[in-house]
């Protein structure tokens, strides 16, 4: 997946590319977001290991490398209080053919509200597009309404349900168009 994000300085995030070292605050991220569902550590190694999946961070504003040449694009402005670089949000997208899924999707709890999830759904489509897929899948949880709402709004429809897939939740399965 190509990086994204906005200038330095000028008070937006960066998407960049999931590296090693950010797997460790990913995974915990990952656990106090989603508790018992969370991936583990081991899961987040095998899963950007496997061959058709990318995964992507988004960032505070500061973190990104001087003089990267990667392209930008913008997103909503965080607190001033974030560490320069810290780690903001994540996401996964796996690619067969002229299918994607979206892995995982996720917005740290303090940075909600501020474009993070809709900057990463955004970067996910437009990857899947360009690796020339058709349709774009994921599940989500039936009681994460917000989560409803930004998909929705992307052309995201109910396709089917998984019962008690979730801890205390169904999986919605929803399908998008490209």
């Amino acid at each position: 997946m190509p990086e994204s994000g906005a200038a330095e300085g000028s008070g937006a995030h960066r998407i960049r590319r999931l590296r090693w070292f950010d797997i460790p605050a990913v995974a915990a991220l990952d656990a106090e977001i989603f508790g018992p569902d969370a991936w583990s550590t081991e899961y987040y190694w095998a899963a950007v290991a496997t061959p058709g999946q990318s995964f992507v961070v988004i960032e505070a504003p500061g973190g990104g490398a001087p003089g990267s040449d990667d392209t930008r694009r913008q997103a909503g402005p965080v607190p001033a209080s974030w560490d320069p670089g810290a780690i903001l949000g994540f996401a996964g997208l796996g690619v067969s053919g002229p299918q994607a899924d979206v892995l995982t999707l996720a917005a740290h709890p303090a940075a909600r509200g501020r474009g993070i999830g809709r900057a990463l759904l955004i970067h996910l489509l437009a990857a899947a597009r360009d690796a020339g897929c058709e349709v774009i899948h994921l599940d989500v949880r039936s009681d994460n309404t917000a989560a409803h709402g930004l998909y929705a709004a992307h052309g995201f429809t109910e396709l089917d349900r998984r019962p008690g897939y979730y801890t205390g939740a169904d999986a919605v399965v929803m399908r998008a168009f490209l």
